[in-house]
């Protein structure tokens, strides 16, 4: 994903900005491992991932409305 993109999906979805939308990034953009991008901002694995997921999630339907 782009950084752009990820900059309107965040968008999209609300994120608040701070760690959890950090760790989103560090996975969706830069591609780093959920467990790295957990210990390069402070959250839990668990949290990383429920970011990532939602992430993931508003991108497919971006990506699905785009197709209509």
């Amino acid at each position: 994903m782009t950084s752009e993109r990820f900059a309107v999906i965040a968008r999209l979805i609300r994120m608040r900005g701070g760690a959890a939308q950090e760790a989103a990034r560090l996975v969706l953009v830069d591609g780093m491992r959920p467990a790295n991008a957990a210990r390069a901002t402070g959250l839990s694995l668990n949290s990383v991932c429920n970011a990532v997921a939602r992430g993931r999630r508003a991108d497919a339907l971006v990506t699905r409305a785009a197709s209509l």
